[in-house]
């Protein structure tokens, strides 16, 4: 079973998005801002993190750049969701997910990441 961390400050929005992966058999950790994903990704290591770029305390491209630091999470695919209008200014390897985005690209794009090879 694959494992994926969400993380968005919104708390409504963790819920809705790991409901609707744990319905696809992926185990789903959840976090509400950057600094605590960062701390679940280093003693988790989860296959995949779907993460909203504007949230406070560390914002998703701070906590992606952080990711890429640090050799046990450089090479965890990351989707950074973002209802921004630019995309040029992403984490190396990212995929950005333009917000509003429909239940099925999220699935494909999570299905599409997770079977990607990692470098």
């Amino acid at each position: 079973m694959k494992t994926i961390l969400v993380v968005d400050d919104e708390e409504a929005v963790v819920e809705f998005i790991g409901s609707l992966l744990e319905e696809e058999d992926y185990r789903i950790l959840r976090a509400y801002d950057g600094r605590s994903a960062l701390e679940i990704a280093r003693n988790e290591h989860p296959d995949l993190i779907l993460s909203d770029i504007m949230m406070p305390i560390m914002n998703g491209l701070e906590f992606c750049r952080q990711l890429r630091e640090t050799p046990e999470t450089a090479d965890i695919p990351v989707i950074l969701m973002t209802a921004g209008r630019s995309t040029d200014h992403a984490c190396p390897g990212a995929t950005v997910l333009p917000k509003p985005f429909d239940l099925n690209t999220l699935e494909e794009v999570v299905a599409r990441k997770l079977a990607e090879p990692t470098p």
